[in-house]
């Protein structure tokens, strides 16, 4: 009997706290997305192709001669061995535009093939 009436008493103080608390919080993280969110998806590029030789030093280098990269990821399969893909965020323009120029050229032996990875989506059209 005791348990339900302590049950009772939490229930009622969590109701009355969170909503006051959650406004405030929801304000400030809508800017961030804003300014981060948009423009490094905008400036990131998908690379497929790559050799499975190739590290992640080698072709954050190659790839660094674009332009500065601000984020770098390159996705393993389950046995933790490259899949030859990486996707790459640029600082800038520039740099986006430098390495889609990579696109069909021979890297490694393999073709690289190198696009904006924002594009597969529907919906983002941007002229």
């Amino acid at each position: 009997d005791d348990d339900d009436d302590d049950d009772d008493d939490d229930d009622d103080d969590d109701e009355d706290e969170p909503p006051a608390k959650k406004a405030k919080v929801e304000d400030k993280p809508k800017k961030k997305i804003d300014l981060d969110g948009s423009t490094s998806e905008s400036l990131k590029v998908f690379v497929g192709g790559l050799p499975y030789s190739a590290t992640e030093e080698q072709i954050k280098k190659d790839f660094g001669e674009c332009g500065e990269i601000t984020d770098f990821h390159m996705p393993k399969n389950e046995e933790g061995q490259p899949r030859g893909i990486a996707f790459i965020t640029f600082a800038t323009q520039e740099g986006l535009d430098a390495a889609l120029k990579y696109d069909g050229d021979d890297y490694g032996g393999r073709m690289l093939k190198v696009n904006k990875a924002g594009e597969k989506g529907k919906g983002k059209d941007k002229g």
